[in-house]
């Protein structure tokens, strides 16, 4: 099992970039991207290494998923601009010596839409969402290292207008310096559609991350980096009006978060995505675009989480996520 675990790894990262190479940012189930918990989204986004990852995380790195994973419940509310909602419910069981896995489901509504004719004549009403089902499996390959595997199942439904895909998600995290240190490694969105739009093929947000997270021994500071979309250098924005350089290339790959650790209980998390801000700034003023912000409490054997992620003069979006065990 360990062996074929590796395997698949491998052979999934190995053939991913050329099979799914993509032009730009552009790509079909966008909705994807979006931070799968409230921690994540105060960190800047989906981190591959973090310390004591919740189950909600496990489509980011299903290694994340442990013994002590076993039987915790995770849901997830994000209120989106404009009416628009995404809610996600995540289980996850651990079985004595084969493995850990986990379910989640994630869902986002646009709400209801007017319909107009050419002349803009009211037609009646539509409505629009995002759907995905996750599952997955982690296990033990090595001495403080796990890997884990995963497949999901997307469609998105806007008026008439129907696509499905299947994908695959997977990942390595490594343990060490007395548990100090934790690196993470995983790749998301490998797949295809099932059924189109319309005529025309489009690709699934295949990305790879790796990250790595440290705790400073003698202070209550835990320090998270990632770099994602390893698969591809360019990552161009929509304004960019000149030839962008290898820096500004190189940190629209970095996410990084910072945790403060008051107590075992009561956590304070800052984060930033560069490329994020590039995509959302406005250059008319000091711009905090693709940062967040939150605080993660834990109350006997409920964690309650929320944050504040940014969206320059847009505004801010708020996601709380709550988790237990049963």
């Amino acid at each position: 099992m360990k062996k074929l675990l590796l395997f698949c790894f491998l052979l999934l990262i190995g053939f991913g970039p050329e099979a799914h190479a993509q032009i730009g940012n552009e790509s079909v189930f966008g909705f994807l991207k979006i931070p799968a918990s409230a921690r994540a989204a105060a960190l800047g986004g989906n981190h591959v290494s973090l310390n004591n990852a919740e189950t909600a995380l496990f489509t980011a790195n299903p290694a994340y998923l442990t013994k002590t994973s076993h039987k915790q419940l995770s849901v997830s509310y994000l209120n989106h601009f404009s009416d628009i909602y995404l809610g996600a419910a995540d289980f996850s069981y651990h079985i004595d010596n084969i493995g850990t896995m986990a379910s989640g489901i994630r869902f986002v509504n646009y709400g209801d839409f007017t319909r107009l004719d050419s002349e803009g004549r009211n037609q009646g009403s539509f409505n629009a969402y995002d759907l995905s089902w996750s599952t997955a499996f982690s296990r033990e390959l090595f001495h403080d290292v796990r890997g884990g595997i995963g497949t999901q199942l997307i469609t998105a439904r806007y008026d008439d207008f129907q696509s499905t895909a299947i994908a695959f998600f997977g990942g390595m995290y490594y343990t060490f310096n007395n548990d100090y240190t934790h690196l993470g490694l995983s790749f998301r969105h490998l797949g295809f559609q099932l059924t189109r739009f319309d005529q025309s093929r489009e690709n699934l947000p295949f990305t790879i991350t790796g990250g790595i997270s440290h705790r400073l021994q003698h202070l209550p500071i835990r320090f998270n980096l990632g770099l994602h979309s390893l698969n591809r250098w360019e990552l161009p924005v929509f304004d960019d009006d000149q030839e962008t350089g290898f820096t500004d290339h190189l940190f629209r790959h970095v996410r990084f978060g910072i945790e403060l650790l008051f107590t075992e209980n009561v956590n304070l998390r800052i984060g930033y995505d560069h490329l994020k801000n590039q995509e959302l700034q406005t250059d008319r003023r000091i711009d905090l675009s693709g940062t967040g912000i939150g605080v993660g409490i834990t109350i006997r054997d409920i964690r309650f989480d929320i944050s504040r992620s940014s969206y320059s003069e847009t505004g801010g979006l708020i996601q709380i996520s709550v988790g237990t065990r049963f």
